[in-house]
């Protein structure tokens, strides 16, 4: 979380086509076990890390560790020669050539497989466009909606001019790229068809600097899906109840009985520890469940306020929300958008309600927020109907109750 306020987004990453296949409930519930957890960064800046390279993988992954804490990352629309390729080694020597031991910012915008998805930036270069400029690896394309206008041109660019150049793999005159590679390995059974011919190392480089940033706002986030292998741990998932049954509701307390809510019995607990803008861990914590075709969700987390007020904090979080859920949902054809609504006050806390629109479901959203000494702890409470859903979610919403005497 950096200093200019609260940025929360929920990306849904499940394809929308998928959705349809499912039941309207059961396809809203995915979505949402699916969604990210809350990234906190400045609005007009990235998301990003700062830390020291400890360890070169291979040509495209590195650890770095960031305030004592190994994160292992992926350097963006990079793919480097895969292990049994020619080129893997002299790939990994020329990375940690770049930046072993250095430090380095990572501005990320993924989760995938355990890695943060980012550009790797080392002062003024960026290393993942330096790595394709010196022929060690090739532009991956399939990443480039993570890039901004600009950095797609810069990575293109330092592809055909290496190609031009025959720099390092180029000097083959068809080198095989990594997607080609592990199509042939599946494909055909103790093959040995990968071009194995001696190449020489890359030319000394010249740096490729860095072109005007785009500047992920809100919006950047670590990207991923709740399982093994999160960025500061696997997440705890539990039943709210152990007699938990379809249609049946309870008041859901935290252990610290810090708040109460009603819920459906038969929903989830989960706590993902996250990474802030900083490179620190801190909990997410979320409930979430069904009843019908309508979804209800209260997510809690606390962190550094920086210059949040009650006022940008709400406007932060639904911003960051509707970015997340709508770089699905424009897949589907429809775009979802939130209306103001009241102005929220329970026990302290200060938010506000928004109401949601667009495409098959409808919903409520509040966000309620306090700064407590340095820190600011935030509630977002959502209610998700579906079509043809009963009941508006006001039971749900009013049900919830902040506990003064257990008010950290």
């Amino acid at each position: 979380m950096m200093s200019q306020g609260w940025g929360a987004i929920l990306l849904l990453t499940s394809r929308a086509k998928s959705t349809y296949k499912m039941t309207v409930s059961h396809g809203l519930r995915i979505l949402l076990l699916l969604a990210l957890p809350l990234a906190i960064c400045s609005p007009g800046s990235a998301a990003s890390l700062q830390g020291k390279v400890a360890e070169v993988v291979d040509g495209g992954n590195i650890t770095v560790v960031s305030v004592k804490h190994p994160i292992k990352v992926r350097l963006i629309a990079v793919a480097a020669p895969e292990k049994n390729q020619s080129y893997a080694d002299v790939a990994r020597q020329h990375l940690s050539n770049l930046i072993l031991n250095k430090y380095v910012v990572v501005r990320y915008s993924a989760l995938r497989d355990g890695y943060l998805v980012g550009q790797v930036l080392s002062g003024d270069m960026d290393v993942g466009a330096q790595m394709i400029r010196d022929g060690v690896a090739w532009y991956d394309k399939s990443d480039e909606q993570l890039l901004s206008e600009t950095e797609r041109r810069i990575y293109a660019e330092s592809q055909e001019a290496a190609r031009n150049e025959r720099r390092g793999l180029w000097q083959d005159e068809s080198p095989v790229s990594p997607w080609d590679f592990r199509r042939a390995q599946l494909a055909t059974v103790n093959t040995s068809t990968v071009n194995t011919s001696t190449v020489t190392p890359p030319r000394q480089p010249s740096p490729v600097r860095r072109g005007s940033q785009a500047g992920l706002s809100s919006e950047a986030l670590v990207g991923g899906v709740i399982g093994p292998g999160s960025i500061a741990g696997k997440p705890d998932v539990r039943p709210i109840s152990r007699e938990g049954t379809s249609g049946r509701w309870l008041t859901y307390q935290p252990a610290d009985r810090h708040f109460s809510i009603l819920a459906p019995s038969d929903g989830l607990e989960i706590t993902y520890p996250v990474l802030d803008g900083q490179g620190k861990t801190m909990d997410l914590h979320y409930v979430i469940g069904n009843s019908g075709r309508t979804l209800y969700f209260v997510m809690w987390t606390k962190g550094p306020n920086g210059n949040s007020t009650d006022v940008s904090t709400p406007a932060d979080a639904v911003k960051g929300m509707l970015n997340g859920i709508n770089r699905t949902t424009e897949q589907a054809g429809f775009v979802v958008t939130a209306t103001p609504g009241r102005n929220l006050r329970l026990s302290g806390y200060a938010g506000r309600q928004y109401t949601l629109s667009g495409g098959p479901a409808t919903g409520v959203v509040r966000i309620l927020s306090k700064q407590i000494g340095d820190e600011r702890e935030v509630f977002m409470l959502c209610v998700l109907n579906g079509p043809e859903s009963e009941g508006s979610g006001d039971e749900f919403l009013n049900s919830f109750k902040i506990s003064p005497n257990q008010s950290p």
